[in-house]
């Protein structure tokens, strides 16, 4: 008996050194078998998307590469260039989309089997604009959604406004006048302590998005000549703080309660008052102001000569349309994305305690519809940044005296710049 015993544990101790060792090869095998994916972008945002990525997808590792600053650009379209150097997935600012849409290095997303047209419905008309090339293929979607409003400090908008209830602010705050008037009084009353708007920036970032190029053709729209006029009574009416935009003296008035208004888009809760003002949760909220706008975006795109497309689109795919993932997405990291349908589905619940449980997700959602409509140029950024913002501040500082000279300057250096362009 004792014999057989001993016989009986053996084969059990074999058996199970067997089980053990098959285990052992099979994990091998799963871990053998699992393929990788390389994702470039120029911000560390798309490390939540990831996790959550390779929690669905265990069998897909992401290679995630954060390259900060300006020389991102740079550095994708060389590696673009080179084979054996370009990701599989890249993120494309906004600001570099219209440059970047129609190099052949990106995959046509149009076309089976990927079918993008079947699926960018659920985006917002704003984002869907720039998604195409010139010839009407997606080549990148747009996963954020960038409306814009008017963050307001409540205990400033009690003191001066008598509410700080959002309608009944968004009702006081309807025109650049209003803000104005409001602006001057405040001003006054406060001892020339608070003002309504932080800088001149204020009023020319709530139009961004108008081209300033068609059909080959350099042209002023006339918005742009009405911002000129605006910011520099804005300025003779004293209504600005006079803070640079991302100076120390900017970050310190949110924290401190030294501008009532500062519009800004989704994506200014989470970097731009968080990050400046922590200690002043719930003394935030939002209101609609003279306009709508979009500021800033990111696109997704994947390398057309990538040998790894299907696990490219799995992802791209997911950070767009998954609706669970952008679900936890919105809730977890107070983001708002360019998905209509799940946007719509969340703005009855979702609040925000640092707005003073305001439904942001329901302001942003009924703002993203009313965002204009533009398809940017390769042009945009640069005339917007180095050449009408260079002048506007000449014009502003009395350097330069009238609305027609700023016109002449600005042709003289858009011709400087882009000889190609036709200039009046």
């Amino acid at each position: 008996m004792k014999k057989f015993k001993r016989k009986y544990y053996s084969i059990i101790v074999l058996m199970s050194a067997a089980m053990l060792l098959s285990s052992c090869q099979l994990n091998g095998m799963n871990h053998s078998k699992q393929e990788e994916i390389t994702i470039w972008s120029f911000t560390d945002e798309a490390g939540y998307a990831i996790e959550k990525f390779e929690e669905k997808y265990p069998d897909i590792k992401v290679n995630f590469v954060n390259i900060p600053g300006n020389f991102y650009i740079t550095k994708l379209k060389s590696a673009l260039q080179t084979t054996s150097k370009a990701p599989d997935v890249f993120m494309i600012e906004n600001a570099n989309i219209r440059e970047l849409i129609d190099v052949p290095y990106l995959e046509n997303l149009s076309e089976s089997p990927y079918n993008a047209n079947d699926l960018i419905p659920e985006q917002y008309p704003f984002v869907q604009a720039n998604e195409k090339d010139s010839e009407g293929n997606i080549k990148a979607l747009g996963y954020q959604g960038t409306p814009g409003g008017i963050y307001y400090r409540r205990d400033l908008a009690k003191q001066y406004l008598g509410t700080d209830d959002p309608k009944k602010v968004s009702e006081q705050i309807g025109t650049w006048e209003d803000i104005f008037k409001i602006g001057e009084r405040v001003q006054q009353e406060s001892g020339n302590q608070v003002h309504a708007l932080a800088n001149w920036n204020a009023i020319s970032n709530s139009y961004d998005g108008i081209p300033w190029v068609k059909d080959g053709k350099f042209v002023i729209d006339d918005t742009y000549l009405k911002v000129l006029d605006l910011v520099r009574e804005a300025r003779q009416r004293r209504v600005l703080a006079e803070f640079d935009d991302g100076s120390a003296g900017y970050a310190a008035s949110m924290q401190k309660g030294q501008v009532m208004f500062y519009p800004g888009a989704t994506w200014a809760l989470q970097y731009t008052f968080k990050a400046n003002a922590p200690d002043t949760k719930g003394l935030w909220g939002l209101a609609q102001g003279p306009s709508a706008f979009s500021s800033g975006g990111t696109y997704i795109a994947m390398y057309s000569k990538s040998d790894k497309k299907d696990l490219a689109w799995k992802f791209i795919e997911f950070y767009n349309f998954d609706h669970d993932f952008l679900s936890e997405l919105a809730k977890e990291q107070d983001y708002f994305t360019s998905n209509m349908v799940v946007n719509d589905q969340l703005a009855k619940t979702v609040t925000s305690d640092y707005l003073g449980g305001q439904k942001h997700f329901e302001f942003f959602s009924e703002a993203a519809k009313q965002v204009p409509v533009y398809e940017r140029t390769k042009y945009d950024t640069t005339i917007n940044n180095d050449i009408f913002k260079n002048v506007l501040q000449l014009y502003l500082n009395n350097d330069i005296k009238t609305k027609e000279e700023v016109v002449k300057r600005m042709k003289r250096d858009v011709k400087l710049r882009f000889p190609e362009l036709e200039v009046d």
